[in-house]
């Protein structure tokens, strides 16, 4: 879980050595002057008295407690959060607050290093990679006027951030195949209340008076109706491959890797259908400690699924076989399988499910730059082989009825879901009785 404030007592005050130093040279020059009997000693050490006893009559008291504030637990991608430090018990001090560098981290300034005026410092936190992570360890230290006393530097427990990703553009127009709920936007096969035009019919005993078609009516003489279509919700369910994670991690500002691809690419799906109005579940496989994610619509449920997949870590779960991930799911759910096709257990598991009866879609998430300019003769080599054996992979999906349809963003599940959904409205051979 995110932890957004940190609270911790910075220690005793302990004397500077620039205070130590005035104090030894102010006393020594005042011994000096008395037993040499020179008063121009007492004159040129009048600065370092006057420092001494200043700092010495403003030493703080009170036990210093700094308290660390991140001003948001929850960020999205390249997002920017801001933490505070308040120093408790010696308001007034003065001194300095610096954040460690983090990985996927940015802060701001660039040093990481900002001022305490007035017992208030703060600095500025950019995060460019989803995940869950510390922010960096924090520590603060202060001083009392001249320099004279000082506290810390003192770490501050670290404070935790929860990084969404950021959906990657995504819009279908296709219907949703196997609609069969109560609402949403997707046409269903039988008439009843929803938006899309129909058939004009006679009046029926409950018929709205706000669907009369006065024109044929006044031409018959008989009352008609306009009749729609039902409006449903479908069943969607998004497979994750954790597995994989190809290609150098750039965050958000850089190139993808795959499990970038696959988790924006989930992030932007559920997002669409969501919006929908669809019932949507979330299942990843090679991820440990990512709890399956039972159905649900609407925006809270979009907001679990990005926190979902922001708790992932990648191939943390070996021998995962995928059995756990697919059971107990809806028979007429649409299966859309996020990966990059790389482990033999995804291309398994789309077998498993289309041999089931369910309609399963492979989104291949594989990142196209990875084999654009390899490093050396033998990587290119290397990826060649690796690519014939992932053709060959895809090729038995694609023998066995499943589609594998690349990730391109807007439209790249257009073209798949409108055959699906030809093919479920087809007529079917029934067997005679």
């Amino acid at each position: 879980m995110p932890r957004t404030t940190s609270t911790r007592p910075l220690g005793e005050w302990t004397a500077s050595a620039a205070h130590v130093r005035a104090v030894v040279l102010s006393a020594g020059a005042a011994v000096a002057a008395v037993v040499g009997s020179r008063p121009a000693l007492l004159v040129i050490a009048a600065p370092l008295v006057v420092a001494a006893i200043w700092g010495q009559l403003t030493r703080p008291r009170g036990e210093a407690v700094a308290e660390v504030t991140l001003s948001n637990g929850t960020l999205r991608e390249g997002d920017v959060a801001s933490i505070v430090v308040r120093v408790i018990g010696t308001p007034n001090a003065d001194g300095v607050v610096t954040l460690a560098s983090s990985r996927w981290v940015e802060r701001k300034p660039r040093s990481g290093v900002a001022p305490i005026e007035d017992g208030v410092g703060s600095l500025a936190l950019r995060t460019t990679r989803w995940g869950r992570r510390q922010v960096g360890t924090v520590s603060v230290s202060l001083s009392s006027d001249w320099g004279a006393y000082r506290v810390g530097p003192t770490d501050v427990p670290d404070l935790a951030t929860a990084t969404l990703p950021v959906p990657a553009a995504f819009d279908a127009s296709a219907p949703t195949p196997h609609p069969r709920g109560l609402i949403g936007l997707n046409r269903s096969a039988r008439s009843g209340s929803g938006s899309e035009f129909n058939t004009i019919r006679q009046f029926h005993p409950g018929d709205r008076l706000r669907r009369i078609h006065w024109p044929v009516s006044l031409r018959t003489g008989e009352l008609h109706v306009t009749s729609t279509y039902a409006d449903e919700d479908a069943h969607v369910l998004l497979v994750v491959d954790a597995f994989s994670d190809l290609g150098p991690r750039e965050g958000v500002d850089g190139r993808p890797t795959s499990l970038d691809l696959t988790v924006r690419a989930a992030g932007a799906i559920s997002e669409h259908f969501l919006s929908s109005g669809d019932r949507l579940t979330l299942r990843t496989v090679g991820a440990a400690h990512v709890p399956p994610l039972g159905a649900g619509s609407g925006g809270r449920h979009l907001r679990r699924v990005l926190e979902t997949l922001a708790s992932i870590s990648p191939a943390s779960e070996r021998r995962d076989d995928g059995e756990r991930a697919v059971r107990g799911v809806d028979a007429n759910a649409l299966c859309l399988v996020l990966t990059p096709l790389v482990d033999q257990t995804m291309v398994g598991l789309a077998h498993t499910l289309a041999a089931r009866g369910m309609t399963t879609v492979v989104v291949d998430t594989f990142p196209e730059h990875l084999t654009d300019n390899p490093g050396s003769v033998y990587e290119a080599l290397a990826w060649r082989i690796r690519l014939l054996s992932r053709q060959a992979q895809v090729q038995s999906l694609i023998t066995r009825g499943v589609p594998v349809v690349p990730w391109h963003g807007p439209g790249s599940l257009d073209h798949v879901l409108r055959d699906i959904a030809r093919r479920a409205s087809a007529p079917r051979m029934g067997r005679r009785r």
